[in-house]
Protein backbone atom coordinates (compact mmCIF):
# COMPACT_ATOMS: atom_id res chain seq x y z
CA UNK A 1 0.00 0.00 0.00
CA UNK A 2 3.01 2.29 1.00
CA UNK A 3 5.08 1.67 -1.92
CA UNK A 4 1.76 1.84 -4.63
CA UNK A 5 0.99 5.54 -2.76
CA UNK A 6 4.64 6.80 -3.27
CA UNK A 7 5.15 5.47 -6.57
CA UNK A 8 1.54 7.25 -7.41
CA UNK A 9 3.24 10.61 -5.66
CA UNK A 10 6.48 10.22 -7.90
CA UNK A 11 4.15 9.61 -11.17
CA UNK A 12 2.20 12.80 -10.34
CA UNK A 13 5.67 14.94 -9.74
CA UNK A 14 6.84 13.64 -13.21
CA UNK A 15 3.76 14.57 -14.87
CA UNK A 16 3.54 17.81 -13.05
CA UNK A 17 6.84 19.25 -12.92
CA UNK A 18 8.13 17.65 -16.41
CA UNK A 19 10.80 15.42 -15.18
CA UNK A 20 12.48 12.63 -15.76
CA UNK A 21 13.12 9.65 -13.36
CA UNK A 22 15.71 7.39 -12.66
CA UNK A 23 14.13 4.77 -10.66
CA UNK A 24 16.43 1.99 -8.94
CA UNK A 25 14.62 -1.44 -8.01
CA UNK A 26 14.75 -5.00 -7.74
CA UNK A 27 10.84 -5.65 -8.30
CA UNK A 28 10.40 -6.65 -11.79
CA UNK A 29 6.87 -5.19 -11.52
CA UNK A 30 7.35 -1.76 -10.50
CA UNK A 31 9.73 -1.51 -13.29
CA UNK A 32 6.75 -2.79 -15.84
CA UNK A 33 4.54 -1.11 -14.83
CA UNK A 34 6.32 2.51 -14.20
CA UNK A 35 9.38 2.72 -16.55
CA UNK A 36 9.79 3.14 -20.47
CA UNK A 37 13.10 2.30 -20.52
CA UNK A 38 15.36 -0.29 -18.41
CA UNK A 39 18.73 -1.33 -17.89
CA UNK A 40 19.50 -4.39 -16.13
CA UNK A 41 22.99 -4.66 -14.02
CA UNK A 42 24.62 -7.16 -12.74
CA UNK A 43 27.80 -7.11 -10.24
CA UNK A 44 27.71 -3.40 -11.31
CA UNK A 45 28.03 -4.28 -15.16
CA UNK A 46 25.46 -2.95 -17.96
CA UNK A 47 24.09 -6.41 -19.34
CA UNK A 48 20.57 -5.56 -20.99
CA UNK A 49 18.76 -1.91 -22.30
CA UNK A 50 16.59 -1.51 -23.91
CA UNK A 51 11.82 -0.71 -24.01
CA UNK A 52 10.75 -2.28 -20.83
CA UNK A 53 8.00 -4.43 -22.85
CA UNK A 54 11.06 -5.61 -24.92
CA UNK A 55 13.15 -6.65 -22.67
CA UNK A 56 11.10 -8.45 -20.67
CA UNK A 57 8.82 -10.19 -22.87
CA UNK A 58 11.90 -10.85 -25.23
CA UNK A 59 15.17 -10.61 -22.98
CA UNK A 60 17.88 -11.41 -25.02
CA UNK A 61 20.56 -11.52 -22.18
CA UNK A 62 21.18 -14.92 -20.10
CA UNK A 63 20.81 -12.99 -16.62
CA UNK A 64 17.68 -11.07 -17.96
CA UNK A 65 16.43 -14.20 -19.11
CA UNK A 66 16.79 -16.04 -15.50
CA UNK A 67 15.33 -12.81 -14.14
CA UNK A 68 12.30 -12.94 -15.90
CA UNK A 69 12.23 -16.53 -15.64
CA UNK A 70 12.15 -15.92 -12.33
CA UNK A 71 9.54 -14.09 -11.84
CA UNK A 72 5.80 -16.10 -11.21
CA UNK A 73 3.72 -16.28 -13.87
CA UNK A 74 0.21 -15.28 -12.09
CA UNK A 75 -1.68 -17.28 -15.15
CA UNK A 76 0.64 -19.77 -15.45
CA UNK A 77 0.53 -23.22 -13.01
CA UNK A 78 1.43 -22.61 -9.86
CA UNK A 79 4.75 -23.82 -9.81
CA UNK A 80 7.77 -22.27 -7.40
CA UNK A 81 9.43 -20.64 -10.69
CA UNK A 82 13.22 -21.28 -11.30
CA UNK A 83 16.04 -19.49 -9.75
CA UNK A 84 19.60 -18.09 -11.06
CA UNK A 85 21.74 -20.70 -9.89
CA UNK A 86 25.05 -20.20 -7.61
CA UNK A 87 25.71 -16.81 -6.13
CA UNK A 88 26.65 -13.50 -7.09
CA UNK A 89 30.38 -13.12 -7.19
CA UNK A 90 32.70 -10.69 -4.82
CA UNK A 91 32.72 -7.26 -6.59
CA UNK A 92 36.52 -7.09 -4.79
CA UNK A 93 37.50 -9.94 -6.63
CA UNK A 94 35.32 -10.39 -10.08
CA UNK A 95 35.60 -13.24 -12.16
CA UNK A 96 37.66 -12.50 -15.33
CA UNK A 97 35.67 -12.27 -18.80
CA UNK A 98 31.88 -11.79 -18.39
CA UNK A 99 31.06 -11.19 -14.69
CA UNK A 100 28.14 -13.52 -15.03
CA UNK A 101 29.69 -16.47 -16.75
CA UNK A 102 29.65 -18.57 -12.98
CA UNK A 103 26.04 -18.46 -13.38
CA UNK A 104 25.65 -18.84 -16.79
CA UNK A 105 24.09 -22.10 -18.44
CA UNK A 106 25.36 -20.72 -21.82
CA UNK A 107 28.63 -19.73 -21.13
CA UNK A 108 31.64 -20.88 -23.58
CA UNK A 109 35.44 -20.31 -22.96
CA UNK A 110 35.47 -16.88 -24.78
CA UNK A 111 33.22 -15.79 -21.70
CA UNK A 112 35.87 -16.85 -19.48
CA UNK A 113 38.55 -14.64 -20.92
CA UNK A 114 36.86 -11.14 -21.93
CA UNK A 115 34.88 -9.02 -21.25
CA UNK A 116 31.73 -8.89 -24.19
CA UNK A 117 30.79 -5.03 -24.93
CA UNK A 118 27.31 -3.75 -24.98
CA UNK A 119 26.62 -4.37 -28.63
CA UNK A 120 23.26 -2.96 -30.27
CA UNK A 121 21.50 -5.67 -31.20
CA UNK A 122 18.34 -3.58 -33.07
CA UNK A 123 17.91 -0.12 -32.72
CA UNK A 124 17.40 1.15 -29.13
CA UNK A 125 17.83 -2.21 -28.11
CA UNK A 126 21.47 -3.43 -26.70
CA UNK A 127 22.71 -6.64 -25.09
CA UNK A 128 27.08 -7.53 -23.65
CA UNK A 129 26.85 -11.35 -24.36
CA UNK A 130 28.73 -13.52 -26.62
CA UNK A 131 25.80 -14.60 -27.60
CA UNK A 132 25.33 -12.18 -30.51
CA UNK A 133 27.18 -10.46 -33.43
CA UNK A 134 28.68 -7.68 -33.47
CA UNK A 135 26.11 -6.26 -35.51
CA UNK A 136 23.09 -4.07 -35.56
CA UNK A 137 20.71 -7.00 -36.48
CA UNK A 138 20.50 -10.26 -35.57
CA UNK A 139 18.80 -11.97 -38.37
CA UNK A 140 17.50 -15.74 -38.46
CA UNK A 141 19.08 -16.19 -34.99
CA UNK A 142 17.48 -18.43 -32.11
CA UNK A 143 17.24 -16.73 -29.13
CA UNK A 144 17.61 -19.28 -25.88
CA UNK A 145 15.28 -18.33 -23.71
CA UNK A 146 15.32 -19.62 -19.51
CA UNK A 147 13.05 -22.26 -19.10
CA UNK A 148 12.35 -22.96 -22.89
Amino acid sequence: MIQAQILDLLERLRRELDLAMILISHDLSVLADTCEQVTIMYAGKTMESGKTMDVFTEPKHPYTQGLVGAFPDIRGPRSMPESIPGAVPSLISPPAGCVFHPRCKFAFDRCTRAEPALTELTAGRRAACFLYPEVTEVPGRPIPIAGA
